[in-house]
Formats: structure tokens, sequence, C-alpha cells
């Protein structure tokens, strides 16, 4: 009954289920661009009934199969991105600290670039010491054609380009056994025809330079993603919500129903869009309009989830739910334009 269960296609919150109205979310590692947004559309658009029931959110890494595909066991998803280079995971929210990811997920790929250049270097510069210079090293009938390189320079040459090439070589098998060449299978190629001829100082540096590349993309990309990120820690994850009896009771947003009130104290971010009941006080509203300088609100007034109050105590109106705020809505188109 376990091992059932564990087959089945899983919903957002967790549950299993293979009915074709869940739309599953999956972590895709390794997804940074366009590119690779298109070898999963070509491998997963036959498992699950065609790609238009596949969207992507590069920003995020994030692949949902909409309602209407096929329902599938899990790891017939998982084995299908596995084919491409890539790894699949459910999604699960990253802000939890207990699956925040770990050093090598965080910073596997600079390491690797890292080391690349430096294995690349060290190789060149024993090189030269053996061979009695720079330009000897280099040679003049073309780079490591003039002479034999060393044995040791070779070596180090060799780890320099595994290094360089650790995640590009699985997403060029990919494309090469699909018949489907990309710049990886390109790069992979260069590479190994260079080592073939002995060029092998060019094979390192080629390898290098194009995980460079790749780890500027993989940076840019999550440094969008931490801006994101920060927008969505704009507002608090909770609300001072006052009852009639006048107690007041601290809760989670999605708890606020429109029409209940709240408080925000002195120097608190406002947690919800409502209107000013009751109170005044100036609001930095910066985060939201781009205003430099705090707005005044008194009873009546509109405020906006993620700004900050003043010095003043305010009781505000919720007029919108936690999904429908402006601050939302940012997030929300944000997530929307990068995915397209």
């Amino acid at each position: 009954m376990k091992e059932e269960h564990s087959k089945q296609l899983p919903s957002p919150d967790g549950r299993s289920d293979a009915r074709p109205d869940i739309v599953p979310h999956f972590k895709i590692h390794g997804m940074d661009c366009a590119e690779e947004v298109a070898v999963l559309k070509r491998e997963l658009g036959p498992v699950v009934g065609g790609e238009e029931y596949l969207t992507f959110d590069i920003l995020n890494g994030k692949m949902i199969v909409s309602p209407g595909a096929k329902p599938l066991p899990l790891d017939t998803i998982l084995q299908a991105v596995a084919r491409t280079g890539m790894r699949a995971d459910v999604w699960q929210d990253e802000r939890d600290p207990a699956l925040a990811e770990g050093f090598w997920q965080r910073r596997g790929r600079m390491v690797l670039t890292v080391a690349s250049g430096l294995l690349s270097l060290a190789g060149f510069l024993l090189h030269a010491w053996t061979a009695g210079g720079v330009m000897a090293a280099l040679g003049s009938e073309g780079i490591g054609r003039s002479h034999h390189v060393p044995l040791a320079s070779q070596v180090l040459y060799a780890f320099g380009i595994a290094t360089g090439a650790w995640h590009i070589v699985p997403k060029a098998w990919f494309a090469a056994r699909r018949l489907r060449p990309d710049m990886n299978l390109l790069m992979t190629i260069a590479v190994m025809g260079a080592v073939g001829i002995g060029e092998w100082f060019e094979a390192a540096t080629v390898s290098f330079l194009f995980a460079v590349s790749l780890a500027l993309e993989s940076w840019s990309v999550g440094r969008a993603r931490r801006a994101v990120a920060a927008l969505m820690d704009l507002a608090p994850p909770t609300v001072r919500l006052q009852w009639e009896d006048g107690s007041e009771h601290e809760v989670s947003l999605d708890q606020v129903s429109v029409g209940s009130l709240f408080v925000v104290r002195p120097g608190e971010k406002i947690a919800l869009d409502g209107r000013v009941s009751r109170g005044a006080s100036e609001v930095n509203q910066a985060p939201i309009t781009g205003e430099s300088v705090p707005v005044p609100k008194s009873a009546g007034d509109q405020v906006f989830a993620g700004t900050i109050n003043g010095d003043g105590a305010l009781n505000v109106t919720c007029t919108k739910l936690a999904r429908d705020t402006t601050l939302a809505h940012i997030i929300r188109m944000v997530g929307e334009a990068q995915s397209k």
C-alpha cells in the first residue's frame, strides 16, 4: 500500500492523487534559461499529453503540469526530467528553514568553475616551467602543438576540463541521444576535438570559459530570484486582529477576511491592504509606490500591505484578502512576466 502511494502524482499540498485535475508543481534543478525550457518541453510534452500542459517559471526554477494533462505516476515525471540532464523534485515552500538548500546546491557551480580555472592555470604554469617559458608553452606553431605536453600538465588540464564540463556533459549526452544538437553538445565536441589533437590548454580554456558563462547566467537568475523573495518578505507573515471585545489576537494572513479590523502599532509593517478606521500616522509607502516622503494617513485613507507605519497607531479595516493585495499582484505579475 505504501509503495503504491509513493508512485502517485502529488498535489501541491503534498497529498497523493492521480486525478487529472490536480496541478503538481516541480522544482527543476539546472533550469536557468529558455533553452533548457525548450528541452524540457520537447521531452515532457509527449509524456503529459502536449506542451500546452506545461508552464515554466525560470525565476523560481518551477515547472507546473496544468489540469487536463495525463494522470501519471510521479516517477514518470522525475525520470523524464532526468533524461534531459536536469533534476526534478516536488515543489515545496523554500522559505521553510528545514528545506533550505545546502552549500553545494547554492555554491556548487561556482566551486567547480573556480576549480576548473585554477587547475587549468596550474597545468599551464607547469607546462611553461618544464618548457622553459610561457611562449615556449604556447608554442610557435600553435598552442600545445610545437612540443610534447608533459603528463603532469595533461592530468591537471584533464581535471580542469572535467570540473568545467561537469554540468555540461549530461545535457550534451541528452542532445546527442535525441539527435538535437545544442550549445552543450557543440562545446563538448569542441573540447573533445581539442584534446584529440593535443590542444590541452585550448580544451581546458574553452571548458573553463563556458563554465564561467553558465555560472554568470545562474548568478543573474539567482539575483532576480532573491529580489522577488525580498518582495515577498515586505509583508509580515501575521497580523494583529482586534476582536469585538477589544482584545487583540495575532493570526496568519490567510485567516483574515475582508472587513476584519486589525491593529498596526508604531514602526510596524502593514500586513494587508485596508482603510484606516481610527488613528493618524505617517506611512512610508516607498516599497509600493516609490514615494520618498512618508504620506499622512488618517481615518478613511487607504493603506497598502508592505508599507511601514510611522509614529502613530492605526486601526485598519481589511479591504482585500492576502492573495489580492497590491503587493501580491506585483509579485504575481513579476513571476508571470518572467515565465513568459
